[in-house]
């Protein structure tokens, strides 16, 4: 068992401390936040500290730390707040979800979040830093980049490589050997057949609102 620091105090936070306490070997003993923003000294019981003075009150000899944040800026803070705890002395743990399937132990960098229903498949390679939420597909000799965000429900199938520094959304595909460039934005439901430039965006527009509301779609569905 290792104490650990969290870095942050959202809901991305909120994620891991419940992940860490309920299935990880792992005791979370603090919360970290940049003196700027620190609004409260309390935060679910544990004591939220100034990450300029972190060391002192939670030594790197004695705690370890998660860099628990979202992907604000293409992930750039996370990875800012990532490489500032290294430089303090930091061991970054990572969390993977005991439901999560890794049959093959693909390894996996430090400070990475990978949760339930998860699967990596062999052959694949997973970088430092790296959320991927429920439900994605890895697929084999695929690989993710650091410092990347990977929403719920993603496929990104065999041999595709994901570049550092990239967000992709809910329910977004990305076709067998796809090289999604640096820096670029994969919104949610996209499908991604063809290799992507760097910092490129791809949205798809939302489904079109039916003309009739919900009871009127009713009585007219019930009628059929």
């Amino acid at each position: 068992m290792s104490k650990i620091v969290i870095f942050g105090a959202g809901k991305i936070a909120d994620e891991a401390y419940f992940y860490l306490t309920t299935d990880s070997p792992h005791e979370v003993v603090a919360f970290t936040v940049d003196g700027e923003h620190l609004s409260a000294t309390q935060k679910l019981g544990l004591p939220v500290t100034p990450f300029e003075s972190i060391e002192r009150d939670y030594p790197p000899n004695d705690c370890k730390m998660f860099v628990a944040v979202g992907y604000q800026d293409l992930n750039k803070f996370r990875a800012r707040k990532y490489e500032e705890a290294k430089a303090k002395g930091y061991q970054l743990i990572s969390y993977v979800s005991s439901r999560a399937s890794n049959f093959a132990q693909v390894e996996v960098g430090d400070n990475c979040l990978v949760l339930e229903f998860a699967v990596i498949q062999p052959c694949s390679k997973i970088g430092n830093d790296v959320f991927i939420w429920s439900g994605n597909h890895i697929g084999h000799h695929a690989t993710v980049g650091d410092h990347c965000y990977v929403a719920g429900n993603v496929v990104i199938s065999g041999n595709s490589v994901v570049q550092p520094y990239c967000f992709l959304g809910v329910s977004a595909t990305l076709g067998h050997e796809i090289t999604v460039g640096a820096e670029s934005f994969i919104g949610a439901g996209s499908l991604i057949t063809k290799n992507v430039e760097p910092k490129s965006v791809f949205i798809t527009p939302d489904t079109q609102k039916f003309r009739l509301d919900s009871s009127a779609f009713l009585r007219l569905t019930k009628m059929k």
